[in-house]
């Protein structure tokens, strides 16, 4: 794992800024001066411009070099070409942390690279800290320091949610929502000339102000740095939250196989995030959220799936049970208990369920207090949700009435001791007065039903059991790593089959075969019915041109099938390698045609594929990813995402497929990509046919990829980039 070797604290925490490029006259010097009034700064602040004596009641410098004293960061509000220069004259000042506005760098084309790798090399070179280019900085909420270039909102709130976002502009919509979230940083990394994403996360891993860590991010440029410190994170009880944006897809690497093209970069993204825990959003609504509840939701205890949910409406409560069904949240049924306590504070018409509709006859002071206590003491239920609308355009009134709301949440927290979460289904803002009653009671208070119950899903996840840790790859012997190095392309089959066979995953029945006579031995030997199959190592679709022939019955029509398979090879590929004629048994009975393999990204490694087989793999792609190496859990997991799961547990009268061989043939093929690393370019075992269960799975096509001696993974996928309509 790769631990940031920056330490940032220098950076958030200076005790004296320099504001190079101040102005009395506006712009963005003089906003970071007034931000870090507002945040209450209790350092230093040096404004900088050659043209003034003072800015903003400050005494003005020239340069950087006349400041008396220390400076430990330098905010830098000049154009492109300055920035260089300056980074160089505050390391000879002895400054540790700098931050620049300006754009116009690796965003504009190659000049602007070039000189944003300029950048880079300095900082690395000189251990300079450096936020940028074009952001707008940071804000230290907590400790009350910051170089932030857009003014900072009305109100805000010190809190416990630190974020990092690429998009200067999205930082600035989390940052003035009227939620007030209750931020501890707010760092926006701009174009991460120096300091990337994986180095921020680090930071707020190790700082104790920030308990959650939000994410905006359209690149991660280093997948094994953010992988560690999510490892990190999570290890410190810190939840991950993260929008990656970029989910479509309109070019997917093809690696002359199946699971290259249903793979895809966001599917791989998915199984790193699974991988490292972290909770993956899809709007800034949903972010926002999120982050809320598991900031307020701090050390409360982990609960399961069950919950029980009260509303004070019927309607709404029958869309609330839609989404938490869509959520697969579960509402355990009431206990005999449970009923009698609600009979004896609701009246005889209120029905008695889960969820339950706590109105009754309006008794918001009484009644309804009561019933929230009771269904929170359920011991089937270990989580409860209160449905209850609260924006902040009600009248004097109804603010009352819902204060009432309010304060049973607080009482039914407090009486059992379990979490409880108040949803707002309008989106928009909450009242503020009912928002402290909740706040001051530990009761988080979410808005949208959608954003609100999948918070709460996203929480009961997070808070499960681990899986086990995977077993250390088998090793290739030197011998077979060798002859597949000597491999670019497709690899031979009787070497893929060597291959697979090292790692536990054999393909029995069948029998690679050079002239009709070895042919119909082995077809003798293995019993008619059999398959022939022409192979290749450059032909990857062989019923494309006709190299397949199934159900061959007898002698006479094997050899008949070997012919027409010389005359299609002969055709159709007179220049293709040929390995010979492989005979294989037929697969008969209730079967489930799968595929599995093995896929390579670039950036997060080797991932196993599972997914419906055959010919709908590309049409429906319903696949599943995990990154490899597996444990026994993970694949199950896999197997169970699929929508094809239900074919494979029996459907309609069918038998149970045997499942099982399936988890454990992923498991075998996660030791392998994990022992392979990126010499294996992809791998497709398809169709992969699922026996009835207790009879395993049969391979019948191998189709396995290695990457060229000597070729840099990132050359070979450049090379294989294709459309996919």
């Amino acid at each position: 794992m790769k631990r940031s070797p920056w330490k940032l604290s220098p950076l958030f925490s200076p005790h004296s800024i320099a504001v190079i490029g101040a102005s009395p006259k506006g712009g963005a010097g003089s906003i970071v001066i007034r931000n870090l009034q507002r945040l209450g700064f209790a350092g230093t602040i040096h404004p900088v411009n050659p043209k003034y004596a003072d800015v903003l009641g400050y005494p003005c410098h020239p340069s950087l070099e006349t400041i008396p004293g220390p400076v430990d960061c330098a905010a830098v509000l000049l154009g492109d070409k300055a920035i260089l220069p300056i980074l160089k004259t505050a390391h000879a000042r002895g400054v540790k942390g700098v931050w620049a506005f300006a754009s116009g760098f690796a965003e504009t084309g190659e000049q602007g690279a070039a000189m944003q790798r300029e950048i880079r090399d300095f900082c690395r070179e000189t251990g300079l800290l450096f936020c940028g280019p074009n952001c707008v900085g940071y804000a230290n909420i907590t400790d009350g320091v910051g170089m932030y270039s857009a003014p900072l909102p009305r109100a805000f709130r010190k809190g416990s949610i630190g974020v990092i976002a690429q998009s200067g502009a999205v930082l600035l919509a989390l940052g003035n929502s009227p939620r007030e979230a209750g931020f501890s940083r707010l760092i926006s990394s701009g174009n991460e000339a120096a300091l990337g994403l994986a180095d921020y996360m680090d930071y707020l891993v190790d700082d104790p102000k920030t308990a959650v860590i939000a994410l905006f991010v359209e690149t991660i440029r280093d997948p094994e740095g953010v992988a560690d410190a999510c490892r990190r994170a999570r290890g410190a009880g810190k939840p991950v939250i993260a929008l990656k944006v970029g989910r479509s897809e309109l070019a997917c690497r093809v690696a002359a196989t199946h699971t290259g093209a249903i793979a895809g970069s966001d599917r791989t993204l998915d199984a790193f995030f699974r991988r490292w825990h972290v909770i993956r959003v899809n709007t800034l609504d949903e972010l926002l959220e999120t982050s809320i509840l598991f900031s307020g939701l701090r050390g409360a205890p982990t609960t399961s799936r069950r919950v029980g949910m009260s509303t004070v409406s019927g309607g709404e409560m029958g869309m609330l049970a839609d989404i938490c069904s869509d959520y697969g949240l579960e509402f355990p049924p009431l206990s005999e208990e449970g009923k009698a306590g609600l009979r004896s504070v609701l009246p005889p018409y209120a029905p008695l369920a889960n969820p339950l509709d706590a109105w009754g006859s309006g008794d918001l002071k009484e009644a309804y207090p009561a019933s929230l206590s009771i269904l929170a003491r359920e011991p089937a239920v270990d989580l409860l949700i209160v449905s209850q609308d609260m924006p902040s355009n009600m009248a004097d009134e109804q603010i009352a009435q819902f204060s009432d709301v309010a304060a049973a949440a607080v009482r039914a927290r407090a009486d059992s001791g379990k979490p409880v979460v108040v949803v707002s289904n309008i989106s928009g803002g909450i009242d503020p007065s009912i928002r402290k009653i909740l706040d001051d009671g530990g009761v988080p208070a979410l808005q949208g039903s959608t954003e609100g119950v999948g918070a709460v899903a996203a929480w009961l996840d997070w808070n499960r059991p681990l899986p086990e840790e995977t077993e250390a790859p088998l090793p290739l012997p030197a011998g077979l790593l060798a002859e597949l190095d000597t491999c670019g392309g497709i690899v031979p089959y009787a070497l893929s089959t060597r291959v697979l066979a090292h790692f536990g995953i054999t393909a029995l029945c069948e029998r690679l075969t050079q002239t009709p006579e070895e042919a119909k031995a082995a077809a003798e030997a293995i019993g008619y019915p059999v398959a022939l199959k022409g192979i290749s190592p450059d032909i990857t679709h062989k019923t494309e041109t006709g190299l397949v022939k199934l159900n061959i019955a007898d002698a006479g029509a094997l050899r008949q099938a070997w012919d027409e398979l010389e005359r299609s090879m002969n055709l159709h590929h007179p220049d293709a390698r040929r390995e010979g004629m492989l005979i294989q048994s037929m697969v008969t009975g209730d079967v489930v045609e799968t595929i599995a393999g093995v896929n390579r990204d670039p950036a997060f490694g080797s991932a196993v594929v599972v997914g419906l087989g055959g010919i709908f793999v590309e049409l429906l792609r319903d696949v599943s990813l995990e990154l490899a190496p597996l444990s026994p859990a993970r694949a199950k997991a896999m197997i169970n995402r699929l929508q094809a799961a239900k074919l494979l547990q029996g459907f309609r009268g069918k038998q149970p497929a045997d499942i099982a061989a399936l988890e454990e043939t992923l498991v075998r093929l996660g030791r392998m990509a994990h022992a392979l690393g990126e010499r294996l370019v992809s791998l497709d075992l398809n169709p992969l046919m699922v026996l009835p269960e207790g009879q395993g799975v049969r391979i019948v096509d191998i189709v396995m990829q290695a990457r060229p001696s000597g070729d840099s993974p990132n050359v070979l996928v450049v090379n294989l980039l294709v459309n996919i309509v």
